[in-house]
This record gives C-alpha cells, structure tokens and sequence, in this order.
C-alpha cells in the first residue's frame, strides 16, 4: 500500500496541491469566468495596482496624484517593473478597455491590507459592473452597491 500505479502516495498529495495552486492562482482565487476584454480591464487594474503598492512601499505613503505615479513608474527599470507585474507600457494601465476611461484611483492613501477598501476602480464598466481594486490586493467585479460599500 502507499503507492498508486508507481507513483508514491507523497507524490500524488504534492502533485495535487502544486495543481490546486496553480488552478488558483490562474483563476484570480476562485472568480467567475470573464471574458478576454473583461481579463484585460483586470489585468490593468492588477497592474495599476502593482505600481501604486511599489509607490507605498518605497515613500511610505501613498502617490499624490497620477503624475507622481506615472513618474515613478518610469524611473523603475524593466526589471523592476517586470519583478511587480506591471509591464513596461505604463500609458495603458491608467485606462479600461472596456469603457476607454481612466480607472478612478484614489491617491494620498496608504494601503493597508487590514482594511478592505476600493483603491481604483473603472469610472463606468459594463453591464453595470465594474473592476474595483481592493486594498487587500485583490480585484473583483462589482455593482454600483457593492463599490459604494467599498468606498466607505
């Protein structure tokens, strides 16, 4: 006992949590399905994300504006922006491209990962939902109730 077909029972419960995390980690933990348009409104969101946590982390304290976090975007080298998932074209993830409008950010906020609070979000989306950033880090789509919960 102990083996299932050659492979040892250690082997299998590894192999079955590298895919179990795999599985999450590609999913976004467990959200629905989206569309490729919809991955791409929240790939940006998780990039413009990404950058202003790098901005915190470095000044300890949040970007006043746009322009201080585009500027300090540039300033990191590929690499580094490559380490924080945030790609090297700095312009497009300001903007969805589900309603061509700039994410609403909230600047001068420390993020603290105790308090769920929306960071960024689409100024309009679709279908009444939006990509909202959370302070926790993570993204999620929400309606015009839940996003208003979320800013308090």
């Amino acid at each position: 006992m102990g083996r299932a077909g050659g492979w040892s029972v250690a082997r299998v419960q590894l192999l079955a949590a590298c895919l179990a995390l795999v599985c999450t980690l590609s999913s976004g933990c467990g959200s629905k399905v989206v569309t490729a348009q919809q991955g791409d409104a929240g790939d940006r969101l998780a990039k413009l994300f990404n950058l202003y946590r790098a901005y915190c982390e470095k000044n300890r304290r949040g970007p006043p504006n746009e322009e201080a976090l585009r500027e300090f975007g540039q300033k990191m080298t590929s690499e580094e922006r490559a380490a924080r998932a945030i790609g090297d074209d700095l312009d497009i993830i300001f903007v969805s491209p589900r309603d061509n409008e700039k994410f609403v950010v909230r600047y001068n906020v420390m993020i603290d990962p105790a308090k769920n609070r929306a960071l960024a979000w689409e100024a309009t989306g679709k279908n009444g939902m939006r990509w909202v950033a959370l302070t926790m880090g993570y993204r999620v789509e929400y309606d015009e109730n839940m996003l208003s919960e979320a800013k308090k």
